[in-house]
């Protein structure tokens, strides 16, 4: 056996596998794992050359998996404005505009100026935006903002001018336009609406701009111990990413994180098949893995697919549908038999329903392929779905942070939505696992911070950022640090068919691994809120020290 590169020492080495806890340490020989095993053994394998490092009882786990991001969205959003807690259309407008004067020498004369996170639900009088607060402050200059969801837009005159938009543009069965009296398009953009103001806005972003981002964002997913991502770069049927960056900086080793990405399930398959053809290798930076695409909407502006009616209005359509569900079931069966990974976003319990019966029915018309079936989102879920999920292997990919959007309970906007019955199965992880369904952990970046603890202590402990309640939201469905550790490690590689090669500390995968400067489970729940990095390895090499 070669000697190893680098050793680690802990008393709490969590391997993710049925080995549970090891006392001693992880040897690497470059970037592969050579042992995983007692501190004698690991150490007979170094050298004179070995970097040993020992890390008393400190926690050693596999590197973690965003499993759900629209990665250069999120990393350009950090040097943009965020009108998150805005309390009225006027506040967030002049917020933007008090932003824009401290930034204005950042942006040439005739460059878009994008900006995010409003909600006007939770604003003092929860009606749309308009064009006309953004025009006066902006008459020159085109603007787009996404809300907190990424389900809405809010743009001014300028931005629909550029576009080509006015009154005379119709409406499709999935989003439709804000109009005024006079039926003049009014600057609020519903779901799929967005996508003409959207796609200029990304389009036109500077390169520049988007590669100094993502070299920015490298640096902050290590510090969190994030090693793999999976982006998602379907949104509003446009395609919201940049292969050809990434791919350059993965070559010149300036990001350090394994870059899976899905793309739209509505292009031709030409394209998938492509991409799959330049980007097949499991063990390197980057991996195609599949194709995304949206069933519905999300629940609380009433776009959510929902099996019986909505609570708070029962005459709204409860079948909102992001897609010709005709078309969703042709693609469905042409992409698995062929073994593609396919991603369906479902927020709604009728979304979610209709998923499983694409994907049985793929299945039994295929029988089973290499394709990893995923339902992206699963806030709403009815119990009938649960074990059929699990039946068939379907991957529930779920973001913990979305749990608490708001900061207190009383403050949800679910429950008025769908009635406290439907609400005891919102986020129902530990049903979830009961059922035997593979699961996987992300974030939605950026629609909330990448940041990884916040996913952990939701999880665990299922409190608003009030700290309440006390037992947690639908106390039941707490899982444990040690199932959602390895929902976030394993979890994200088996979503993405890369678990022989990442996920766990075992001897022959690849070396990805972080070492937290405590203990984990040492930790309350609060406490992981504040948990840090010591130290990350990515690919073999250190790329993150404390």
């Amino acid at each position: 056996m070669s000697k190893a590169t680098r050793v680690f020492l802990s008393t709490n080495v969590f391997t993710g596998t049925g080995r549970g806890m090891v006392s001693g340490g992880v040897a690497l020989d470059g970037n592969r794992i050579l042992r995983v095993g007692t501190a004698d053994q690991v150490l007979a394998l170094a050298g004179e050359g070995t970097d040993v490092r020992d890390c008393g009882d400190r926690l050693i786990t596999a590197g973690l998996h965003d499993s759900h991001m629209h990665l250069l969205m999120g990393c350009t959003s950090e040097r943009e404005c965020f009108l998150t807690g805005a309390r009225s259309e006027e506040e967030a407008a002049a917020r933007l505009a008090e932003w824009f004067e401290e930034h204005r020498d950042e942006y040439a004369d005739d460059e878009w100026l994008r900006a995010w996170g409003f909600c006007y639900l939770a604003w003092d009088d929860p009606k749309p935006p308009s064009r006309h607060s953004l025009d006066r402050y902006f008459p020159d200059r085109p603007v787009f903002v996404n809300d907190s969801d990424l389900h809405g837009g809010w743009c001014n005159t300028k931005a629909l001018e550029l576009c080509g938009l006015d009154a005379g543009v119709e409406d499709s069965p999935f989003g439709s336009f804000g109009r005024e009296e006079d039926g003049s398009l009014s600057g609020y953009l519903g779901e799929r609406a967005k996508a003409v103001v959207e796609e200029q806005a990304n389009g036109l972003l500077p390169e520049h701009k988007q590669e100094s981002a993502l070299r920015d964002v490298s640096g902050l997913f290590s510090s969190y111990g994030i090693t793999a991502v999976t982006d998602m770069l379907p949104l509003d049927a446009i395609d919201i990413g940049n292969i050809d960056l990434v791919e350059r900086l993965e070559n010149e080793g300036a990001l350090n994180f394994r870059y899976n990405f899905a793309t739209e399930m509505l292009d031709p398959i030409e394209k998938a098949q492509g991409l799959r053809e330049r980007f097949h290798d499991k063990a390197g930076r980057m991996y195609y893995t599949g194709v995304k695409e949206f069933i519905d909407g999300i629940v609380t502006t009433h776009t959510g697919y929902l099996i019986d009616a909505y609570t708070d209005d029962p005459e709204v359509d409860r079948v909102w549908l992001a897609m010709d569900l005709d078309e969703a079931r042709e693609r469905i069966l042409e992409y698995q038999a062929q073994g593609f990974n396919i991603q369906l976003h479902c927020v709604g319990d009728g979304a979610v329903r209709h998923a499983v019966d694409l994907y049985q029915e793929a299945i039994e018309a295929n029988g089973p392929t290499d394709s990893r079936l995923s339902v992206e989102h699963l806030d709403m879920s009815d119990p009938a779905d649960w074990a059929r999920m699990g039946e068939l292997g379907i991957v529930c990919s779920v973001q913990p942070p979305h749990l608490t959007l708001v900061d207190s309970l009383d403050d949800d906007e679910y429950r008025g939505c769908i009635g406290q019955r439907r609400a005891k199965y919102l986020w129902a992880f530990k049903s979830m696992l009961d059922n035997g369904c593979p699961m996987a952990f992300g974030t939605d970046f950026p629609v909330v911070t990448v940041d990884p603890r916040i996913g952990l202590n939701r999880a665990v402990a299922r409190r608003f950022p009030d700290g309440l309640p006390a037992a947690g939201w639908n106390p039941e469905q707490k899982i444990t640090l040690s199932d959602a550790l390895s929902i976030y490690t394993y979890g994200g590689a088996y979503k993405v068919g890369r678990e022989e090669e990442l996920g766990t500390l075992e001897a022959g995968k690849l070396a990805d691994l972080v070492v937290w400067h405590e203990n984990l489970f040492d930790l309350t729940p609060e406490g992981l809120l504040g948990a840090e990095v010591e130290l990350t390895v990515f690919d073999g090499e250190v790329v993150y020290e404390r």
